[in-house]
Parts: structure tokens; sequence; C-alpha cells
């Protein structure tokens, strides 16, 4: 066994959870893998793979802390066991690995709920955040330019709260959470806000939602979209601009 073969086989033997053969595609013969075998049944072993695990829930605990701290114990345990299993908790880009981790919890959350709006906040946040650290706001003579295209921005988002989101947020300081209310408020992400975040109004909402493609300036205008309100979102980055 080569030693490349030898390190592969141990690191996919300490991170095998799926019931697969982590050994699958390996040049080994019958007497390697027997002792491969063995060194899984070692305590010394077994404790290197808690220990593993145990790193990597607790890195993905603290990329979506606020998530998680909304859920009960037993399925905050449950999230995070099923996220190592999969593999999660070992890339080397923190911000795209709780990005990522987010994303799961987003999948095995009730819609409409706190907890996911709490979730798409610390998500949106993060992009936010990311996007921050290169971003430029365009040159305001932009707009008497018509070769345009308007996308949603890659670092941006809108999220719904399901009441005053100062109520919701207050649940993180051990305040009950508010009642889901048929009215939502919705608050606009970018990485050119102060704080990343503020309340969106309904013209910007109609706009974010328009560009769930992108569309050309000429035909938004044209379509009653007013030009105050596509500069508002452009300048912070919520929307972006590309070249026809």
């Amino acid at each position: 066994m080569s030693l490349l073969d030898l390190q592969t086989a141990v690191g996919r033997l300490v991170r095998a959870t799926d019931g697969h053969d982590p050994l699958r595609g390996l040049q080994l013969d019958p007497d390697e893998r027997a002792r491969l075998a063995a060194l899984v049944e070692r305590a010394g072993f077994r404790f290197t793979v808690d220990v593993q695990r145990s790193w990597c829930a607790g890195r993905a605990a603290g990329a979506a802390k606020l998530t998680l701290s909304l859920l009960p114990a037993t399925e905050r345990r449950r999230v995070l066991d099923d996220w190592v299993s999969a593999g999660g908790g070992t890339a080397s880009f923190v911000a795209t690995e709780a990005d990522a981790f987010l994303e799961f919890i987003a999948r095995r959350l009730r819609a409409p709920s706190h907890a996911l709006t709490l979730c798409r906040f610390e998500q949106a946040t993060l992009r936010a955040s990311e996007g921050a650290l290169g971003f430029a706001a365009p040159d305001p003579s932009w707009l008497a330019e018509p070769g345009w295209v308007l996308r949603t921005g890659r670092y941006a988002a809108v999220v719904r709260f399901h009441a005053a989101p100062h109520l919701v947020l207050a649940a993180l300081e051990g305040q009950p959470l508010p009642p889901i209310s048929p009215e939502t408020t919705s608050v606009l992400f970018g990485p050119g806000l102060d704080g990343f975040s503020r309340l969106a109004t309904s013209a910007e909402v109609a706009l974010w939602e328009r560009l769930g493609a992108p569309e050309a300036l000429p035909v938004l205008i044209r379509e009653g979209h007013r030009q105050e309100v596509i500069e508002a979102l452009v300048t912070p980055g919520i929307v972006e601009l590309a070249a026809t």
C-alpha cells in the first residue's frame, strides 16, 4: 500500500458514518484491509473519531449559533449530528461552509416559522458581510446609460419576518417568541448597507421579486419601477448591474 493510499484510507475511516465502504477504490490487498479493520476497533482510533466529530460539530455550531439557539436541544443535536455525518465541519473556507450549513438547516425548518426567518437572517448577514470585503458602490452616473441589465445581488437578500423584527430578535435574548402573523415585514440585506440591513419598502420588494431573472433597465422603467427605487437598491449592492 502506498503512503497516499494509507493516508486516504485512515482519513476516510475517521470520517466514515454513512454505512458505505470508505475503502472503496483504494488499491488494498486482503491483509491490508484486515489491518485497517482492526485499527477501527481500537480505543485510540475511536477516541480520534470522537474528537474529530466533536470539533466538526463545534465549528458548525459556532457558524449558526443564532439559528441553533432557537431549536430544542434534541433537535439541535440531531441537526449537528446529521451535518457532521454528511461530511460537514471540515471545509477550509469558513464562510462558505457556514452558508452551506445554514442552507442545510433551512431545508429542515417549517415555513413559515420564526426559526426559518432567523436562519435566513443569519445567512443573509453572513453573505452581506462577506460581500462587503471587496464592495465598491457604482458610479451614480450609471442611470444615464440605457445599456444595463439588472439582477439581484450575489451578496444580497430579502428576509421576511412574520412579526415585528425586534420582537423576533428579542427571542435571542430569552424573550418569548411572538405569534406568527399573516402580515410580513421585509428586511433588505446588502454589502453596502450600514449594518448590512434595513427595512424594505413595498416598491423595493416588488423590484427584487421582479428580478427573479435578470432584466434590462429600460424594460423595468417602462414597467413603472422608479429610477430612485432602482438607484436605492443598486448603490448598496442589493441589485447589481451587468452590461448587455
